[in-house]
């Protein structure tokens, strides 16, 4: 991938994000945790220049394919662009280190999932539904269906039940599809809930 399409990384609450990141390299302790270097691009005054950063992964990291399946860190190749949610960066470690959050991982040729940043409007528990937005304007809201499948983290990314989120609370919601549906409010299946 060339540099001009490398992502940079970016902080939304404590919580960073890059997106259109390309893997260097996978190093497995089992099937499920380990390591990865990504390569990033981080602008300079003068020109960009790509750095590499280490994202450790552990038994809460979520990993996601571009269509919104659960996959391994086993399944995560060299090559493959990745979109994440990672802690703040530790400097102090050679190399630099970050525990990932949620890591979306797809070729180069395969689309992106979605990542919708607001706050939540309201929280409908039976009916297992989250709407963020406007409270007061249901034409400016998304509703998102909670299934068995979507993960929800709070910020040290650790498991939480729908019941936990509330309005007001700022959250990154990960979906897989653009094309919502028309009616209002708009609607999606939700894959992955970040508290922010």
């Amino acid at each position: 991938m060339p540099i001009s399409n490398l992502g940079t990384i970016m902080q939304i609450g404590r919580i960073l994000q890059v997106h259109n990141a390309v893997v260097d390299e996978v190093f497995l302790s089992n099937s499920t945790t380990g390591y990865l270097y990504i390569i990033y691009a981080n602008p300079d005054p003068n020109e960009t220049i790509s750095e590499s950063l280490r994202l450790n992964v552990d038994i809460n990291t979520v990993i996601l394919n571009s269509f919104g399946n659960h996959m391994f860190l086993s399944d995560i190749e060299k090559g493959m662009v990745v979109d994440s949610l990672f802690s703040q960066i530790d400097e102090t470690l050679i190399p630099p280190q970050s525990e990932a959050y949620l890591i979306v991982a797809r070729k180069y040729n395969q689309p992106p999932l979605n990542f919708i940043i607001d706050r939540i409007a309201r929280v409908d528990i039976d009916n297992s539904l989250l709407y963020i937005g406007d409270p007061n304007n249901t034409d400016n809201q998304i509703k998102f269906n909670i299934s068995n499948l979507t993960t929800i983290r709070d910020k040290d990314s650790n498991p939480v039940p729908l019941h936990s989120l509330h309005p007001g609370l700022l959250v990154d919601v990960i979906v897989a599809y653009a094309n919502f549906q028309t009616e209002i409010p708009r609607e999606a299946e939700a894959l992955h809930v970040q508290i922010l």
